[in-house]
């Protein structure tokens, strides 16, 4: 009977448990629990004294990578003469410790790489006052943060702790009971035969790399007889008390990422020296992918990329941000950076890329597309359609209101004459230009440009012509038409003189022919009289009867007659044609 309660009562508290157990709320596992605090917190101390106050993490179990944090103090009572960073879980600092007297602050933000930390009392820093004068004094924690080495930098601070310190003239020390006599401490073992270890391949202890092939060397001093070597993850390790061997190199190949230490000590004839340590930072692993956001606040206003990304090993050291081509420079962000706002572009489409590096230079980058909106184009309106070289041009129009006008002439010859105006609070520009203009047709526009340096598109084109004046078109008109005056008369004389000329060789040609022909004629009739008479002596000689030869005298006479007749005419029409000539 009595097992059976017992067996009824362990059932029932089973129960509960689980019912509890399924009931109960999950805790979630990055609840805020850190604690940054002050130690000591409370004290009295001597105007004209100083003491040290030691800022203090306590994880609350959790793991750590980083705390930031502003401290305000009492500056009327209270001066601050030093901050130590001498002792602290932080190798690295965001923000150097620093303080002001004036401000009555103290600013401070560190990290460390993997492992991290976890403990209850991580020292940060060691603040050192000096009491001014009598009063309270209050040292309080003004903000701070405190983040976890969960990949996501949660904040996990709970509670920020404060101090109180007594300042006062004098303070009689309370009588103290003699203290028992102590043992007198051992002297400090002094360094022996401590290696001296380089790495050609990660050279500084404080860098990360992305290399995982790691290659220490030493120098062998005289005497050394064994090494002692072991690589670990611990900061402080003994390779042991054996022996590895004579050696002044050790490589490792394919070492996993996260910091790593190398220890080494030497033995010679008398005992084993000081051990040495070396660290090594690895991290060959890009940063995560992230996206980048474009936000365009409004028309007017250049877009902003928005980013953040994330890195488990060596974290982020860096980013770049090159926008539009890969040949133009790049420009270098910082690790704290997520928001880049693009600038100096033109209206219209864009491509940016955001490459993260981390600090061992592994890099992840990502593209994003995005558009810079053009303002309103300027519009002109006023303008003259013609204007002499002595006059000046002026253009006016509206746009929007306080923008830039960058006016835009092309001359003739194709050269690009520049200017600017600005509109005023209800968008209407006037531009007077202090340009002489050469004769000639010439085309304007006008851009406008807001004060951030989005510019609009191109305005209407307009164009006007530039003539002389009317004395210097007359002018010209007048040496214009004297001059081709001049050249046609020239012309005339040149052809009649040209006449002239091949008048007179014409006239020396035809004399010299006329006497020619003349001569010519005149031994030709004297030929043709002989002829006649022989041809009428021979008819004499056979005519039979005397009447024939009266007839055929009759018919000499007559024919001398016309041939003399003809001679005389022929004659008389060469000396004409002679007279002209003349």
């Amino acid at each position: 009977m009595r097992r059976k309660r017992v067996c009824k009562i362990i059932a029932v508290s089973l129960g509960v448990i689980c019912l509890l157990a399924y009931c109960w709320p999950v805790i979630p596992a990055q609840a805020a629990s850190a604690t940054l605090y002050l130690a000591p917190s409370s004290g009295t101390k001597v105007i004209g004294s100083s003491f040290s106050v030691a800022v203090k993490v306590n994880t609350g179990g959790d793991v750590i990578n980083a705390a930031e944090g502003t401290i305000n103090f009492d500056n009327n009572l209270l001066d601050v003469t030093g901050v130590s960073k001498s002792g602290s879980i932080f190798p690295y600092w965001t923000t150097e410790p620093t303080f002001s007297n004036s401000a009555g602050t103290i600013s401070f933000g560190g990290g460390l790489p993997p492992p991290a930390y976890s403990g209850t009392a991580g020292h940060v820093c060691t603040i050192t006052f000096k009491g001014k004068k009598a009063g309270a004094a209050q040292v309080r924690f003004a903000s701070g943060a405190v983040l976890a080495h969960d990949g996501k930098g949660t904040n996990i601070l709970a509670s920020m702790g404060s101090a109180s310190f007594t300042i006062s003239p004098y303070v009689a020390a309370p009588p103290q009971p003699a203290a028992p006599a102590e043992k007198p401490a051992e002297p400090a073992e002094t360094e022996y035969n401590t290696p001296v270890i380089t790495s050609p391949t990660h050279p500084d202890q404080n860098t990360w790399y992305n290399t995982n092939e790691v290659l220490f060397k030493w120098d062998m001093p005289e005497g050394v007889t064994e090494v002692s070597i072991s690589f670990d993850q611990e900061p402080v390790s003994d390779p042991g008390p054996a022996g590895d061997g004579e050696f002044s190199e050790q490589k490792y190949p394919d070492v996993a990422d996260g910091v790593w230490y190398l220890h080494l000590k030497f033995k010679d004839s008398r005992r084993w020296g000081t051990i040495a340590h070396y660290r090594v930072m690895i991290d060959t692993r890009p940063p995560l992918p992230f996206t980048v956001e474009v936000r365009q606040i409004k028309v007017g206003d250049w877009p902003e990329l928005h980013f953040e990304a994330k890195d488990e090993g060596s974290g982020i050291g860096q980013y770049r941000a090159i926008v539009g081509r890969l040949d133009v420079a790049e420009v270098i962000l910082s690790a704290t950076t997520t928001i880049y706002k693009v600038h100096d572009l033109v209206a219209g489409d864009h491509t940016a890329m955001i490459v993260a590096v981390d600090k061992a230079g592994n890099e992840t980058f990502t593209t994003v597309d995005f558009t810079v909106e053009a303002i309103e184009a300027p519009v002109i309106k006023d303008y003259p359609g013609e204007l002499k070289s002595s006059d000046q041009l002026y253009l006016s129009g509206t746009a929007l209101a306080d923008t830039t006008i960058n006016i835009f002439i092309q001359t003739p010859d194709g050269i690009i004459i520049t200017g600017a105006a600005k509109s005023d609070n209800s968008g209407n520009w006037f531009y007077l230009s202090e340009d002489s203009f050469s004769n000639g047709r010439y085309v304007a526009w006008a851009v406008a440009v807001n004060e951030r340096g989005i510019k609009s598109n191109t305005s209407n084109k307009v164009s006007f012509l530039v003539t002389p004046p009317v004395f210097a078109r007359f002018g010209s008109w007048v040496i214009n038409y004297f001059t081709v005056l001049v050249s046609l008369l020239f012309m005339i004389i040149l052809i009649i003189l040209l006449i002239f000329f091949l008048i007179g060789l014409i006239r020396k040609k035809l004399k010299k022919e006329t006497v020619e022909i003349e001569q010519i004629l005149r031994q030709n009739s004297i030929i043709m009289k002989k002829t006649i008479d022989q041809e009428l002596a021979q008819l004499d000689k056979l005519a039979a009867t005397a009447g024939k030869k009266k007839e055929i005298e009759k018919a000499r006479l007559k024919l001398k007659q016309q041939v003399e007749i003809n001679e005389k005419k022929i004659l008389k029409e060469i000396k004409d044609v002679e007279e002209i000539l003349k």
